[in-house]
């Protein structure tokens, strides 16, 4: 890096941190400007006030002229990735985040476009000047939307796994014999969910029986029977008898149409007929 490079880079550094409320101004009008802006009150909630901002312009103000890379580059991430946590605790959604953080951006590099016209910098200093910014811009932009994104995968794996525990209820209705229950459509993760789930409430519950209810999906595909089939295996493995109800006509016409039998396990029309019939309910 040459003399006139070094000199450029440390005058935008000092002028960040000097003019860094000036930058949070600057901040707040394209705010105002645009549909993502906040009255004061929700800013300071949401972590968008001017004290979080002036402390990520100073950031990346010492960031540009630190001889240590590691350093500078962990505050802002430890910054990006609190300003997300705040972010989703005061239910800013991810569309809004991510349109935020980019304006950081275009108040620097007017800054940098500024100065490289009052100091008359070459093209070559101002690209270079341009590059140093943005590749800490880059590494905060990173971080916080890793952090959000993150987040909302795992609480979207947490809802999926709530509702696959709900969607398998096995329900005891008397000692050792118990009722389950298929609703709604049947994917293959959804269809190896139900097996190992059911396996391992039947062991709970010390089950001698369980009526399988077939009543509330709508379609069977080669996944689900062929899961199905190998449930009803497993459980007469651990000692188990089963029986399968609300086989409508056209379940049982797509099963056989799939060549899957459920040879030697007792079907009713209805889970009613089960229990009526059945034995163990005696």
């Amino acid at each position: 890096m040459g003399d006139n490079k070094s000199s450029a880079l440390h005058l935008l550094s000092a002028l960040i941190n000097e003019n860094r409320h000036a930058l949070c101004t600057k901040m707040e009008e394209k705010l105002t400007e645009s549909s993502l802006y906040f009255p004061e009150e929700e800013e300071k909630k949401k972590g968008l006030d001017t004290e979080v901002r002036g402390s990520f312009f100073s950031m990346v103000g010492d960031a540009m002229i630190s001889e240590e890379a590691a350093e500078p580059k962990k505050k802002i991430e430890e910054w990006a990735v609190q300003t997300a946590y705040n972010s989703i605790d005061n239910n800013v959604d991810l569309n809004q985040a991510l349109l935020i953080m980019p304006m950081y951006r275009d108040v620097l590099e007017e800054l940098i476009k500024e100065q490289s016209t009052q100091q008359g910098f070459s093209i070559d200093t101002a690209f270079f000047l341009y590059k140093k910014v943005n590749h800490f811009l880059d590494y905060a932009i990173h971080a916080f939307s890793y952090t959000f994104v993150a987040h909302h995968i795992k609480a979207l794996e947490l809802a999926k796994q709530e509702m696959q525990e709900i969607s398998v209820p096995v329900v005891p209705i008397k000692k050792g014999v118990a009722v389950l229950p298929i609703i709604g459509d049947m994917d293959d993760e959804r269809s190896e969910y139900l097996q190992s789930k059911t396996l391992d409430r039947a062991a709970e519950l010390s089950l001698s029986y369980i009526i399988i209810d077939l009543s509330g999906i709508n379609t069977i595909n080669t996944w689900f029977a062929q899961h199905l089939l190998n449930l009803i295996h497993s459980l007469q493995l651990l000692g188990i008898e089963t029986s399968i109800t609300g086989m409508r006509p056209e379940l049982s016409q797509t099963i056989v149409h799939l060549g899957i039998t459920f040879k030697g396990v007792p079907t009713y029309l209805t889970l009613e007929q089960a229990l009526s019939q059945s034995p163990y309910m005696k």
